[in-house]
């Protein structure tokens, strides 16, 4: 569990570290300056494969820490982060100069959009860890929420499922019952 503690933090500080270079990294407004351009390519060049290695970690920690939850519930899981998390990632690339969309309104409904989704995805990623599926509301947040989850610990003795739930590790649906 340690080590999926450590992945979620790591990952969570190289996203921060790269969206803000990433941020900071904006094309200065005189055409030339060339100094300040390259200042803001490096930024860019240097914040957008931090942001994505803090992804990969994040969601390599996320998904060791669903392995042994119950099918339907890793599914949903799966489902609601992983659109969730495309129509963020469909709100960044659209907020990009150049792209001809209007960034106020279209950028803001893909990401209001995505939270509801992603929020459910995590509602059921805290289920699926033996907590109150209420927790997941941390996926308001986004992708830090999600790290939270990850971080906390899973509640089932036996790592899995519940009891009750005959698609869990310990139960299998499709053995007859005596």
């Amino acid at each position: 569990m340690q080590k999926n503690n450590w992945m979620s933090l790591a990952g969570l500080v190289l996203i921060c570290t790269g969206l803000l270079s990433i941020a900071v990294g904006k094309p200065p407004a005189d055409l030339y300056d060339h100094a300040g351009e390259r200042l803001s390519t490096l930024l860019v060049l240097f914040g957008t494969p931090c942001t994505l290695a803090g992804l990969v970690l994040l969601v390599t920690a996320a998904r060791r820490t669903t392995m042994s939850m119950a099918p339907v519930i890793k599914t949903k899981t799966n489902i609601g982060v992983g659109i969730g998390t495309i129509l963020q990632l469909a709100a960044y690339l659209v907020s990009k100069p150049g792209t001809g969309v209007d960034p106020a309104a279209d950028v803001l409904l893909l990401f209001l959009g995505s939270l509801p989704v992603f929020t459910w995805g995590c509602m059921h990623y805290a289920e699926g860890k033996g907590h109150s599926k209420w927790l997941g509301l941390a996926g308001v947040a986004g992708i830090f929420g999600l790290a939270i989850l990850t971080m906390l610990p899973g509640q089932h003795a036996d790592g899995g499922a519940s009891p009750g739930e005959p698609d869990g590790p310990g139960e299998d649906a499709a053995a007859p019952r005596s």
